[in-house]
């Protein structure tokens, strides 16, 4: 069976919107700027984010059809836009292609801003069903993905998966199984979230005010290697999760990664880089502790870490491989991604990158 490997890739993060200002911002290992952010998205004034700069629904995708749209949805349809403005598959509509374009998308629940700006307008009407309806979609899990779709013509398979910060990990499996199953001719995967004052109160009740908050959306395309249109950039060997039990995440994300490493038929002494998701609390520490017991430092600190960004939840494992795109070094590389969810998901991605990753700049 034919692996799966990605060809292209961009993102809109916090150090601006396109693959370019993300590469270089982790390259030179400078933390994201924080803001403020307008005075409407928090309760606390002091409050700090890294957000994307100046970004905007309707600013960066004109008046048309945003009318309500959510600032996740906003997000990830910029996001798809610059990934296809560089990697510009055939256009679906006229290629008459049978399998299409997917999209395979990972968040966390979708936006809790939405749902509670939804759950405030059923409170505030003289009815509990006078709602806007421009409302009524965001509450949506596969918002984001279907209107990313929709707005870009892509017609091949669109899933949602919901997994907290394993999200973007399990995206990119979900989306190779696409692929090798072959309901898809290409796939985009990846993860978003989404700065906002009802997040920023759940995550620090959960984890202490001390946590900054980031945002995001990164996405990848995944084609089969046999058959990929694109230059290979990373081929994806295995991907692997498990759910901790008991709060054991060193035992769960070990034997997750002792199978990958296995499938993908690679030592652990052979592995070039090892990018942890750097997770509050105990799972973070944990994960931290596996990597000190299987890889050397200089392993371990080959790539940017992706808490340069703050606490981006669901982005993040899409941020990590993000991070190891961008990190040069020589061609057949071989690269480690673990992810830890203080709920209790940990899993692990095991690439090879194909490239030099010299060229951060959007193709």
């Amino acid at each position: 069976m034919s692996t799966a490997v990605i060809t292209a890739w961009s993102a809109v993060s916090p150090y601006g919107t396109g693959r370019d200002p993300l590469a270089a911002g982790l390259r030179a290992r400078a933390e994201a700027p924080a803001s403020a952010g307008p005075e409407e998205w928090t309760a606390d004034p002091d409050a700090t984010a890294r957000v994307v700069p100046g970004f905007e629904v309707r600013d960066a995708l004109g008046k048309t059809g945003t009318r309500g749209m959510d600032r996740l949805t906003g997000l990830t349809a910029v996001t798809v836009r610059e990934l296809l403005s560089g990697a510009d598959p055939a256009d679906e509509d006229e290629s008459g292609a049978e399998l299409g374009t997917g999209l395979v998308l990972g968040i966390a629940s979708g936006s809790v801003q939405g749902f509670m700006e939804f759950t405030r307008s059923s409170l505030e009407g003289a009815r509990p069903i006078d709602v806007s309806p421009s409302k009524i979609p965001n509450m949506a899990m596969n918002r984001a993905a279907s209107a990313s779709a929709i707005r870009h013509r892509l017609k091949g398979p669109n899933t949602t998966v919901t997994a907290g910060r394993l999200s973007g990990l399990v995206a990119l499996d979900q989306a190779r199984r696409l692929l090798a199953d072959g309901r898809a001719e290409r796939v985009l995967t990846g993860s978003a979230e989404e700065y906002s004052a009802t997040r920023a109160h759940l995550t620090h009740a959960a984890h202490g005010a001390d946590v900054v908050l980031g945002e995001g959306c990164v996405m990848v395309l995944l084609e089969s290697g046999d058959t990929a249109a694109g230059e290979p950039l990373a081929e994806v060997l295995a991907v692997h999760h498990r759910v901790a039990r008991d709060g054991d995440f060193a035992g769960a994300l070990t034997a997750a990664v002792r199978a990958a490493l296995a499938e993908a038929d690679v030592e652990a002494g052979a592995v070039w880089a090892a990018v942890p998701g750097e997770a509050p609390g105990a799972a973070g520490e944990q994960e931290l502790r596996v990597h000190e017991e299987l890889f050397p430092a200089g392993v371990r600190a080959r790539t940017a870490s992706v808490a340069l960004l703050g606490e981006t939840a669901a982005a993040t494992g899409a941020y990590q491989l993000a991070a190891l795109l961008s990190e040069p070094g020589e061609p057949g590389r071989v690269a480690l991604v673990t992810t830890t969810d203080p709920d209790g998901p940990v899993g692990c991605a095991v690439l090879r990158l194909l490239t030099d990753g010299a060229d951060g700049a959007d193709a």
